[in-house]
């Protein structure tokens, strides 16, 4: 957790805020429906909007994950690149929406073929 959040989320605020909020939820997961353990802020919080309680403490901004949804929801956003010292590429990990967009774009271009080659054959009988 970062530092600027440690105290927030440990606060009475907040703990007061997400019991409430899952309570009126009844701790299920309003994406799957499975039971929820989390309080997630819709808008992801930072060092300049978390002490805005229109935005840390507001139910407008919350919901109820489970654990899957949850971990969903932050890693289909960033594709991490690492780097050396030199400031060379040593690595890259794709975000799921980039492998979902990989997989569905690989579907489309394999339908596509094959649906011009029928028509080419088509064209020659």
């Amino acid at each position: 957790m970062k530092d600027f959040a440690r105290e927030f989320y440990n606060s009475k605020a907040w703990r007061d805020v997400s019991t409430a909020y899952m309570t009126s939820h009844f701790y299920l997961c309003e994406r799957c429906g499975n039971p929820a353990t989390i309080c997630h802020h819709k808008t992801y919080l930072n060092a300049s909007n978390i002490s805005d309680p229109n935005i840390s403490l507001n139910p407008d901004r919350l919901e109820c994950l489970c654990q899957d949804c949850h971990n969903k929801e932050h890693t289909l956003r960033r594709t991490i690149t690492r780097f050396d010292d030199d400031g060379n590429i040593v690595g890259i990990k794709k975000s799921g929406a980039e492998k979902q967009y990989e997989t569905d774009r690989d579907a489309f271009d394999a339908l596509l073929k094959k649906m011009t080659s029928q028509n080419r054959s088509d064209l020659i009988s």
